[in-house]
């Protein structure tokens, strides 16, 4: 599979991430001062939208942010210098900077209006805000960080210690058996709301190890010939999700109750019905925007 190919929104970032420039802090001044650079306000990692679209600002706006907000370079695109910022210091969207131009939109809701580009891009500045705000203490001695090379690291300048954004890996499976799928959903998710079935990957697991463990963990299902699809950075808050599509030995249930309240055997025919938009029994399925659904969408469509 190309980079081309891959189905998952959040995926394709079309921006120049420019690791080599980054790292010399004149050159990230000299960017931000640049009044054809892009600055792009989050508030609690929602993106101000306008009109359907980002609200992208000059640069120039961020001095109507907290002076201990800096902003975070994302990338270049077509030598333009694309910024992100952190508007969550008020106390509410309707009160953050430059509200009165649009609405900062939860990302979830926004990814339905979007282009696959600027949902790459704000994925991205999610991700970066995000962790920036909960990574600000130096995990090795306490001290609090700086952020370096225009936001792709912080460091420590006590101890020197460095420290970089992380991604928590996740498998994601649609375990197959004949002409059928199994579908789940936690306590969390209203009745209905079907998923595949995910779990984090554990100390030297592999994702495949993973899949095959969550699958049995969570609904009592042996899986054999665990085929890797596709991933997808997913940005709520740092995952990076491993699709995988594989065979279940059998279709017996026994549901890790803690985990999964509701799991079924969902026929392909119905499968297609509900990407079609029709109505099967009560069950829907996860947004466009998911991996789950992309999943879903390629074994029905195979």
């Amino acid at each position: 599979m190309t980079l081309d190919e891959n189905p998952c929104l959040f995926a394709g970032n079309p921006l120049d991430r420019a690791s080599e420039k980054r790292i010399d802090p004149a050159w990230i001044k000299t960017r931000l001062d640049d009044p054809d650079s892009l600055l792009l306000p989050l508030y609690k990692g929602d993106p101000l939208i306008t009109g359907g679209a980002p609200a992208w600002l000059s640069t120039a706006a961020r001095r109507e942010f907290s002076q201990r907000t800096k902003p975070v370079f994302l990338g270049l695109k077509n030598q333009r210098a694309y910024f992100a910022i952190n508007a969550s210091d008020a106390a509410s969207p309707e009160t953050a900077p430059f509200a009165e131009i649009g609405v900062y939109t939860p990302l979830r809701q926004s990814a339905a209006m979007l282009g696959d580009n600027d949902i790459a891009i704000i994925g991205q500045a999610r991700w970066l805000l995000d962790w920036h705000y909960r990574h600000r203490h130096c995990a090795v001695c306490g001290a609090l960080t700086d952020i370096k090379d225009g936001g792709a690291k912080r460091q420590c300048p006590d101890c020197s210690a460095e420290h970089f954004p992380r991604s928590d890996p996740v498998a994601i499976i649609l375990a197959t058996h004949g002409d059928a799928c199994l579908l789940g959903r936690g306590p969390h998710f209203p009745p209905g709301f079907l998923s595949a079935l995910a779990g984090y990957i554990e100390v030297a697991e592999t994702p495949e190890e993973c899949a095959v463990r969550e699958v049995y963990e969570e609904a009592g299902v042996r899986l054999t010939d665990v085929r890797y699809q596709f991933s997808q950075p997913w940005p709520f808050p740092s995952s990076l999700m491993m699709g995988f599509i594989a065979d279940a030995e059998a279709r017996d249930l026994n549901l890790d109750t803690k985990e999964i309240e509701e799991a079924c055997w969902v026929d392909r025919a119905d499968i297609l019905k509900l990407l079609n938009g029709e109505e099967v029994d009560g069950v829907f399925l996860p947004p466009r925007f998911t991996i789950a659904r992309q999943l879903l969408e390629r074994w029905a469509g195979d």
